[in-house]
């Protein structure tokens, strides 16, 4: 099920319905389908445009965050309540090669920070770090940002779903979930339906999406640009988790 959600996930994404367009593009060309495949090699052109453009931050991206700002800022972690322990959802580091001797930093690394944060100011006494290859690479960090290594544990998990069930059999009642703002929505989803028992609290970091769009004037706003494509994407892929979740739920 984790492969073929994953083949599903590629295939409706922007660069996934681009290819599969481009794929049709050239067998109508094949068949001699000229007129037919052009119209659709323009739109699938138009497409591409559109995901790697600012302009669809504003539509996929910025909603995602918009319900953690306060005020339109990102809370404090002084502003949060205490809890029982600080969840830290993977995704945020490389995967430890042997190649470098310092943490290497992936571009989530920001839930690190805020797990660090939130620890050190007293808001719970233990991290409990999650993904394959924690313990290699979101651990070191930790432990530069003054952690000590008795204070974090670990769950294996490739999913949301996973780390949400997970979590549920260590006995915890209120847990502050870390994990990237543009995910928090879709992670609140799946600890509610796979751990029940559980209260979260939301402590987003990474709010790659409303601080692109701060900075986007309107000639940005409709030139192309490849770290965009990114985040759109990104964005998308959370829709399509949180659609497909409360259609099949």
């Amino acid at each position: 099920m984790y492969y073929i959600n994953k083949f599903v996930g590629f295939v409706v994404s922007p660069i996934g319905v681009a290819i599969i367009c481009g794929m049709v593009a050239m067998l109508l060309t094949w068949r001699k389908r000229l007129c037919a495949a052009k119209w659709l090699g323009m739109l699938t052109a138009v497409w591409l445009w559109l995901w790697m453009t600012p302009i669809m931050v504003w539509v996929v991206g910025v909603p995602l965050e918009r319900e953690f700002l306060v005020s339109g800022r990102v809370p404090l972690v002084e502003s949060l309540p205490e809890a029982d322990a600080i969840v830290l959802l993977g995704g945020s580091m490389g995967i430890e090669t042997n190649v470098n001797s310092y943490a290497e930093m992936a571009t989530s690394a920001d839930r690190v920070w805020q797990a660090a944060r939130l620890f050190k100011a007293g808001k719970a006494s233990k991290i409990i770090a999650t993904g394959d290859y924690a313990k290699d690479t979101t651990l070191p960090l930790l432990k530069e940002f003054g952690v000590g290594e008795e204070a974090v544990s670990f769950v294996d998990a490739r999913t949301t779903e996973e780390e949400a069930k997970g979590l549920e059999k260590l006995g915890y009642k209120k847990i502050l979930l870390v994990t990237s703002a543009w995910h928090m929505k879709r992670a609140r989803l799946m600890f509610k339906k796979y751990a029940p028992g559980i209260e979260v609290i939301c402590a987003p970091a990474d709010f790659e999406n409303t601080f692109m769009a701060t900075k986007t004037t309107f000639l940005k706003a409709i030139l192309p640009d490849p770290t965009v494509f990114y985040l759109n994407s990104v964005a998308f892929h959370e829709w399509v988790g949180i659609v497909g979740y409360s259609i099949f739920r």
